[in-house]
């Protein structure tokens, strides 16, 4: 049977400044399974170094090493990795036990790395073989010397190796506790369990069964003192590189990941400032479009859908080309499709009761007959109504009656009745006849005074102008608007002699362009907020790099702990990537509560309530993710290619 152990004539250099320093020549040594095995020498000797090859925490420069039977010159890194953690159990003299974890936790530690998920009853009976039962609960820092050193034999028995390697496991203990140890480390032994150990202490060295000595990075003395106890029956087959995660190990990396953040609390608060704000800020303006745009068709109804606006466009520098009545009734006899044809005047006035002043938007209408006011009258459909409308024999005697909304009817009358009451526009005294509920779209710009007149009153006693400044077409149904804004655009090129290649001087827009127009507004708007936002998340995404780098740095002995312990260099960089991006989705979390909180905030005065969706959700914390991973990736990076010997020498 092949020797557990075969090291065949390896050599091993490190340069330090300018200087090489010959850590091993020409080594050779075989261990058999069952051995109990001191290392000894003085201090840079090479037995440290000669235990890290054997454990595979480092390669040799040269030479060959037989593992069970097996070369493992070529192995990568993953089944090294997977030899370290089922088939070599660690025991390090400064113990290096997880911080503020319980006794249990440190155990259960290899068993993560081992894609086997862990076993808390396994870890138990470990603690319990080296006498620590009673300590099961207790953190680290809860722990004496000796009990902490038991602790890291448990957690090196509980993947049942084929050989525990120990390092100067009694250097930092006093003699009471050396004893403990001792014992231990013979108990298991007698077990059958090969141990490796280094020492320098003569009187530890004793008490194993077979004492290596080395001197100057060379064997010099292999003596057997006592014969080996008889090794258990193990498989010789390495076990192969693991190439997913276990549950267990992302449920230990999330807990590393929040005890992390938990640890430093400040510091956590300060790093995610910046992904807060920023995404508070994209998440309100997401919310108060969205809302904007949900209250818009809501407010919307079929016969929006219907409705198709004629506008004028500037020309080449030219002044608008404003439309007449003789436009309209081109419209009318050139557009089939156009069912109704509104001609009006909107323009912004000053509109008075008394000393008190409203700036108010008049907007015109033609009338309607008392037939058409009931279910027909479109424009005031599910809008409460006192009073009347002005009908089109109204319109054509030029009469001075309004309309007004709520809007204006509380700004002028207060809590007083508007109806019946006089109120003066541009200097011309009207009475109100009807007082109509505020309009979704007035609504939505918080309540905006508005205040409906005749046409030809407004045209005649108001603004003193014939010329329109928009017309308004109904079409049989939404579906015939496409067709009719094109035989509008025929009618009017007819009636305004337009050349073939020539631009039109108007526009024709659909209810559904007039909602891509907006979107279209709002998106340049938001793009806006968005870079600003876009900074604040550039700035927060730095400092997630740079808090990781220094966790990087504060945890570097830790992670050389985790290699040591089977964790792979994609084991280290998902830790440090998982934690990046929790920190990067809990500033996420906060911005969606702040983004939502800002976009209620801005109802009191807009008067829109914000709207947050899945889809806003999903974005937030998306953006959120690909911060943190994009931010903690060269970090996490730095950490998995840590060298595992020099992160555990790390001060």
């Amino acid at each position: 049977m092949a020797p557990l152990i075969d090291i065949r004539d390896i050599s091993k250099s490190y340069v330090t400044g300018s200087f090489q320093v010959h850590a091993l020549l020409n080594v050779s040594v075989k261990i058999e399974a069952g051995e109990f095995v001191a290392l000894v020498g003085p201090s840079g000797s090479g037995k440290s170094t000669l235990l890290h090859i054997m454990g595979f925490l480092d390669r040799p420069d040269s030479g060959e090493y037989y593992f069970a039977g097996h070369p493992t010159a070529k192995l990568g890194e993953g089944r090294l990795a997977a030899i370290r953690s089922r088939m070599v159990g660690f025991i390090f003299q400064s113990f290096h036990l997880l911080k503020r974890t319980t006794a249990r936790d440190n155990v259960m530690l290899p068993m993560v790395y081992t894609g086997l998920g862990t076993d808390a009853k396994k870890a138990m009976e470990c603690l319990k073989l080296v006498g620590l039962s009673d300590r099961v609960k207790h953190k680290s820092n809860e722990l004496s010397g000796g009990q902490c050193q038991r602790v890291a034999i448990a957690r090196s028995l509980v993947n049942d190796p084929l050989v525990i390697m120990a390092d100067e496991p009694t250097g930092n203990l006093d003699a009471a506790s050396r004893a403990e140890v001792m014992q231990v480390l013979k108990d298991l032994n007698a077990r059958g369990l090969t141990i490796v150990m280094v020492t320098h202490d003569e009187e530890i060295s004793g008490m194993a069964a077979r004492v290596v000595r080395l001197k100057d990075g060379a064997i010099v003395s292999d003596e057997v003192r006592r014969p080996s106890a008889p090794a258990p029956a193990s498989s010789s087959l390495l076990p192969a590189a693991r190439l997913s995660f276990s549950p267990s190990e992302f449920l230990e990396q999330l807990k590393v990941a929040f005890k992390a953040i938990w640890s430093h609390k400040t510091r956590s608060a300060l790093t995610i400032l910046g992904i807060f704000i920023g995404v508070g800020a994209i998440i309100s303006l997401m919310t108060i479009s969205e809302g904007f745009m949900k209250s818009l068709l809501s407010g919307a109804s079929e016969d929006d859908a219907k409705k198709v606006w004629v506008t004028p466009r500037r020309q080449h520098g030219k002044p608008y080309r404003r439309f007449q009545m003789s436009d309209v009734e081109a419209i009318r006899a050139g557009a089939p499709l156009a069912e109704k044809v509104t001609p009006i005047l909107a323009r912004e006035k000053q509109i008075s009761v008394g000393d008190k002043h409203v700036d108010s938007r008049i907007q015109t209408r033609e009338g309607f007959t008392f037939e058409e006011q009931k279910p027909r009258d479109k424009f005031f459909e599910n809008r409460k109504m006192t009073g009347r409308f002005f009908t089109p024999a109204e319109n054509l005697d030029r009469a001075r009656v309004a309309v007004i909304n709520q809007a204006l009817a509380k700004k002028l009358f207060e809590t007083g009745d508007a109806l019946n009451n006089d109120i003066r526009i541009g200097g011309v005294s009207f009475t109100v006849i009807g007082v109509a509920e505020d309009h979704k779209a007035e609504q939505i710009f918080g309540g905006q005074p508005t205040a409906y007149i005749p046409l030809k009153t407004a045209a005649k006693r108001v603004f003193g102008a014939k010329r329109l400044d928009y017309i308004e077409v109904t079409s049989p149904s939404p579906e015939d608007a496409p067709e009719a804004r094109r035989q509008i655009i025929t009618a009017l090129r007819a009636r305004r002699g337009a050349r073939e290649d020539a631009a039109d001087d108007f526009e024709v827009k659909t209810f559904e362009a007039q909602i891509e127009m907006f979107k279209s507004t709002m998106g340049k708007l938001s793009l806006v907020v968005y870079s600003i936002a876009g900074i604040s998340l550039l700035v927060g995404g730095i400092g997630i790099m740079n808090i990781m780098l220094v966790s990087v740095t504060e945890r570097t002995r830790e992670i050389g702990l985790r290699k040591a312990l089977g964790a792979r260099n994609t084991d280290i960089l998902s830790q440090f990537l998982i934690e990046a991006v929790v920190l990067c989705m809990i500033g996420g979390a906060l911005g969606v509560a702040l983004g939502f909180g800002l976009g209620w905030a801005a109802y009191f005065f807009i008067k829109i309530p914000p709207t947050l969706s899945m889809g806003t959700i999903s974005f937030a914390f998306g953006f959120s993710t690909a911060i943190g991973v994009g931010f903690g990736f060269w970090p996490a990076l730095r950490a998995a290619m840590l060298d595992p010997i020099e992160a555990l020498r790390y001060e």
